[in-house]
């Protein structure tokens, strides 16, 4: 079959991602990417500067998606309790079908160079950022509790995160009953109402 340049170039990509999580970063070779691809050993080079290059490029997409779509949510004409929920079920869903990119996004960060490195962190302060100003407004309305909306954030976040490892889509457990759940247990917590 032939491919375009960029069609091979997403080829070369979506083959190094699954290696980069089977086999980790650093112990995954172009020549490894190659073989997998069914491409020379110099093609790689063709389409990318380095591994590195592949890795954060992956990486880079993952999350301007991500921020494309959270940009989408805070445009909605909506009250801030409903962008919450979105940017909730969004997060909830780009960790357990995104999985791949999710567990390279969170493990595979270290073998960037540092200024790879700083263009994610920045895209992670983004993310930060809109669900923390969310919080604040709801905050400043007396919609939720005095609570530090930083650590509110980072609370939600460290819920998520952890995702990829666990979550089976064709487990018992849907991923709108998933969503559901963490949307509870952020917004309500998990006791009954007394």
């Amino acid at each position: 079959m032939v491919r375009d340049k960029k069609q091979k170039r997403e080829f070369i990509r979506q083959t190094a991602a699954k290696l980069f999580v089977e086999k980790g970063s650093e112990n995954t070779t172009t020549r490894d990417i190659s073989k997998a691809a069914g491409i020379s050993k110099a093609a790689p080079y063709y389409y990318f500067d380095s591994k590195e290059d592949v890795l954060f490029q992956i990486l880079n997409r993952t999350g301007a998606e991500g921020l494309k779509r959270i940009r989408e949510i805070e445009k909605r004409q909506v009250s801030d309790k409903e962008k919450l929920a979105a940017i909730l079920d969004l997060y909830t869903e780009y960790f357990a079908v995104y999985r791949n990119e999710m567990k390279l996004f969170v493990d595979e960060q270290k073998s960037l160079t540092p200024e790879h490195r700083e263009i994610l962190k920045e895209k992670q302060r983004e993310y930060s950022r809109a669900v923390i100003k969310i919080l604040d407004s709801l905050k400043a309305q007396g919609q939720i509790m005095n609570f530090d909306t930083t650590v509110t954030a980072f609370a939600f976040f460290g819920m998520v995160n952890w995702i990829y490892r666990w979550y089976d889509q064709a487990g018992a457990l849907k991923l709108s009953e998933l969503s559901k759940t963490f949307q509870h247990i952020f917004t309500k917590g998990i006791y009954r109402d007394q």
